[in-house]
């Protein structure tokens, strides 16, 4: 007999790790300005996310023996994803908002500057624009940025949950076991 788990339960586990993981990407990504190497372990990092979600799916199809169906390890995927990016969305939003509040003026004052120093009409255009955000008090604002983070990691998440569950299930493992049984 199988205790087969449900693919909510998995991802939540799972999600607590990728949230870490993405936490980990958001401060080598904002701190890269002044540590310029972690931008390029940003870069491994964020390159990594398909790796470690695969693993994690991987890992349920052979722990259940191949029972898992393509939408269960799908779902499983999905919810990883979702929980991760909860988690990163506190992180962001504790830290844009408490931590470093003037974190996204700088970085705006940072472009206009730099779109204002080419000659370049468009460059120019780029600076206008943003300065006109900037003195219309359009600026994003903590929570924004950290659900945007939320939409586009479950956006993406999704699609790439789909393909590595195929991936998962296309490796063999031991027979499947007779009965199954669910636990929460």
């Amino acid at each position: 007999m199988s205790n087969i788990v449900s693919p909510y339960r998995r991802g939540a586990d799972k999600g607590l790790y990728l949230g870490v993981w993405f936490c980990a990407m958001f401060f080598a990504l904002v701190y890269s300005i002044e540590v310029p190497l972690l931008g390029f372990v940003a870069l491994l990092l964020f390159a990594g996310v398909p790796f470690v979600e695969y693993r994690f799916l991987r890992r349920t199809y052979v722990e259940e023996r191949g029972m898992t169906t393509l939408s269960g390890l799908w779902m499983q995927g999905i919810v990883t994803f979702g929980c991760g990016s909860l988690i990163n969305a506190a992180v962001i939003t504790v830290w844009l908002r408490w931590i470093r509040p003037d974190y996204i003026m700088e970085r705006l004052n940072e472009a206009i500057a730099f779109y204002g120093a080419i000659d370049e009409p468009t460059a120019q255009q780029a600076a206008d624009m943003l300065q006109r955000m900037v003195d219309a008090r359009m600026v994003p604002t903590a929570v924004s940025i950290a659900l945007e983070t939320v939409w586009l990691a479950i956006f993406t998440g999704s699609i790439l949950s789909l393909i590595l569950s195929l991936l998962a299930r296309a490796g063999k493992v031991a027979d499947a076991p007779a009965e199954r049984n669910y636990k929460n």
